[in-house]
Formats: C-alpha cells, structure tokens, sequence
C-alpha cells in the first residue's frame, strides 16, 4: 500500500526570503516526493523550453494515471467474473438447506424408511394425531404376543417424527414362530397409560421389514404430544420461510452488487478514453 507523502514540512518552512523568480531550493528541508515536485516545477519554470518541460511532465503524469485506471479496471472486471460464481455457489448451499427441511417435514408427515437386517426382523411403528396427521414424539411403542399381552418382546420411543423401529432377533423369530404367535402392538404414554392397542404386524421374518399406524384422537393425556409435534411443525416451516426468504435476498444482493460494478467499470473506462491519445485520420 503506497503512504501518502508528508506535506507538513513543506508548510512549515520560512518561506520569507524564497526568490520565486530563480527558485533556489537550497537551505529547504524537504521530504523526497516535495523535494522531487518543487524540483520538478524550478526546472519548468526556469528552462527556456518551459512548455516542452510541462509537457513532458503532464505526458508522463497522463502515462502514469493511464496505468492505474487500467489496473484498476481489470481489478473490477475480475470481481465481475467472478461474481456471478460466488452466488451460483451460495445458491447451491441454500438450496441445500431448503431441501433438507422439507425432507425432515416429509419425514414428520410419513413413516421411517428402514433397510432390512439379515439378523432381524423390523417394525417401523409410525403414531400419529388422527386430525392433522402430525406424528407424536414420546410415546411408548411395544411389540408383543397376543397369546402372552403382558410379555414385552420389544419396545422404543417415538421420536420428534412420530416414528418409532422397533426389532426382533433370529432367536425370537424361531421361538415365536415354533408357537404359532400372533403379534400386536399397544402405544403407551409417559404414565404407562395404553392409547392404542392393535395393528396388523406381519409375521415375523430375518431380512424382512413392516409397517403399522397407529392414529390417536385427541385427549388431555396426549396434549403434551400434540403441542411439542405442533410447536416442531411451526419451527420447520418458520425455518423453510426463512432459508427461502434468504435465496431470494442473495439474488437481489448479487445483481445490486454487480450493477455498482459495471457502474463503476464504465466511469473507469470513460477515465481510460479521455487519457487515451486520440487518433486522427490522415
């Protein structure tokens, strides 16, 4: 970065007994740029080619403000180029983000994907509010024999989604099938209250995956459930309005900023003209 040269000497000199008319500099205290200049302008003025002295050093002045502009030109229509790549990348992770979200609403509104195990059998238990669809979290889900209710053969908690796995290994797979068992499903709350008992469970197999419902109607016991789901809804849809909202600001911040600089590229270029030497036909 160049530093701007120190004129306060300059200022500071006695000046009283200065000839202007010879410009004799000797006894000034002058910084190396001042010094250069006053030099500069002695020489001008006392030369018998004066004119051709200023005008060689206004040619050279010219050259030298000439080169800047162009750099500074090439500066401003590297950033252009490269503008347009930032937002194309900004744009994408925004995107990215959108995406997101609307999968993890999806997924609150659905059932969980499960990939199946060569070692067990997989539930994938969804609950959910019989009116808006809305999946509860926390709620016990358990998979048992309808010969045996009390017997708990597996057991978890539905997540934020509603969704709950629920899994049998090979041993209980061969047990339960030498007894000719019927499974079923109950969903309990926090207190162990049952709100839910039935569902139509495949019967069990290695490598194999099924699918229950399980909608609820409204109840004080489930309101808890109902407000954490509704309050996770709002929260994924205030977020989904505020990343799109975002995508929407980028473009609009991206073509303000590219507009400044094409503003600022043309002055430069109309500052490049006037300092270009004009060529004339012959």
């Amino acid at each position: 970065m160049t530093s701007k040269p120190d004129l306060t000497n300059v200022a500071n000199q006695d000046w009283s007994n200065f000839d202007f008319t010879r410009w004799n500099l000797e006894g000034l205290k002058l910084d190396a740029q001042p010094a250069t200049l006053a030099a500069w302008v002695r020489d001008v003025t006392l030369s018998p080619q004066g004119p051709q002295k200023f005008a060689a050093g206004l040619t050279a002045v010219k050259s030298v403000a000439l080169q800047s502009l162009q750099e500074q030109a090439k500066v401003v229509q590297g950033r252009l180029s490269a503008i347009d790549g930032e937002l194309t990348a900004r744009l994408a992770a925004t995107r990215s983000q959108i995406s997101a979200i609307e999968e993890n609403i999806r997924i609150a509104a659905g059932s969980a994907v499960t990939t199946p195990d060569p070692e067990s059998f997989q539930l994938a238990a969804k609950v959910l509010d019989q009116t808006n669809r809305l999946g509860l979290p926390g709620l016990q889900v358990r998979l048992y024999d309808a010969q045996s209710p009390k017997v708990t053969l597996a057991s978890a908690t539905t997540d934020q989604s509603g969704n709950a796995l629920l899994r049998l290994n090979r041993q209980q797979i061969d047990s339960l099938a030498k007894s000719g068992a019927v499974l079923a499903t109950e969903v309990l709350t926090p207190a162990n209250k049952s709100v839910f008992t039935g569902g139509a469970v495949p019967p069990p197999k290695l490598n194999e995956t099924g699918t229950i419902m399980a909608p609820l109607a409204a109840s004080a016991d489930l309101t808890p459930h109902l407000n954490a789901a509704t309050a996770s809804m709002a929260q994924q849809q205030v977020l989904l309005s505020a990343v799109t909202k975002k995508a929407g600001d980028l473009q609009t911040h991206y073509q303000q900023t590219k507009d400044d600089l094409q503003q600022q590229l043309q002055e430069v270029q109309e500052m490049i003209a006037s300092l270009q030497p004009s060529s004339t036909s012959k």
